[in-house]
């Protein structure tokens, strides 16, 4: 517990600096036909989700805001976080009440051993819904400092008969900069980075666990980059659907 108290936030990175950083990453990692043919990719849906019909569609998700008093939609983003999706390559999009419920039912473990930790953690929706299960705490890991303000926002105002885990802390970091806990965690990832930074938190995640070995579990919503997990083999797969994956460190 004292270790998450102790966790240190990263500055957040204004716009025109982000942009640098996720420019630099890119062009190490991709080269520049790989950094153009992304950059257009996520132009085009900026583009397309910019149309009213668009906008109007991602209210379907809205159920669950209205049930508990919080903002954890898609369609209400503020306009730098739309700017900042053009060059993090991933859209914001909420994790679905029931799919979260069915997903971590399928996670071995006794979650009141646990730390539920949640990597690009967005306005918190997960967080939210991690408070319904007797995890030791609850911690949220977001880059994005508007999402990271609204999902405070969230924490701070949600209330539920169903809670039950009332310890519930966000950061705003950059994910590779976090600390891992030195305590059993499940850690959540919801589809939210480009490969070659989820390649960096999965050796961030192995090291500490050399160093303290504990049991640990990661729930990947969504598996776009499974070829990552692939080919770190600390990691087993327990249980596979077609839209999520459980897996168990071997260390």
């Amino acid at each position: 517990m004292e270790h998450m108290e102790s966790q240190l936030e990263t500055q957040p990175l204004g716009l025109s600096r982000a942009l640098f950083q996720w420019l630099r990453d890119s062009l190490q990692n991709r080269g520049l036909w790989g950094t153009t043919r992304n950059f257009a990719e996520q132009l085009g849906l900026f583009i397309r989700d910019s149309f009213p019909d668009r906008r109007r569609s991602r209210f379907g998700d809205i159920d669950y805001d209205f049930d508990y008093g919080v903002d954890t939609t898609w369609a209400r983003l503020p306009l730098g976080v739309r700017i900042r999706e053009l060059f993090s390559e991933r859209l914001y999009q909420p994790t679905d009440p029931v799919e979260f419920h069915n997903v971590i039912s399928h996670v071995p473990a006794d979650f009141r051993n646990l730390a539920f930790i949640d990597l690009g953690s967005g306005k918190g929706r997960a967080l939210l819904l991690a408070s319904e299960y007797p995890f030791r705490e609850i911690v949220g890991v977001e880059v994005q400092p508007e999402l990271h303000r609204i999902a405070q926002e969230n924490i701070d105002r949600f209330s539920s008969d169903k809670r039950k885990c009332h310890r519930i802390t966000a950061y705003c970091m950059d994910a590779r900069d976090f600390t891992f806990p030195d305590e059993p965690m499940l850690i959540y990832l919801f589809n939210p980075f480009p490969d070659y930074v989820m390649e960096s938190v999965l050796k961030n995640l192995r090291e500490a666990l050399q160093k303290s070995p504990r049991e640990t579990f990661v729930l990947y919503n969504t598996p776009w980059d499974e070829r990552v997990f692939a080919r770190d083999e600390f990691l087993e797969k327990v249980y596979e659907q077609h839209n999520f994956q459980v897996y168990k460190s071997r260390l």
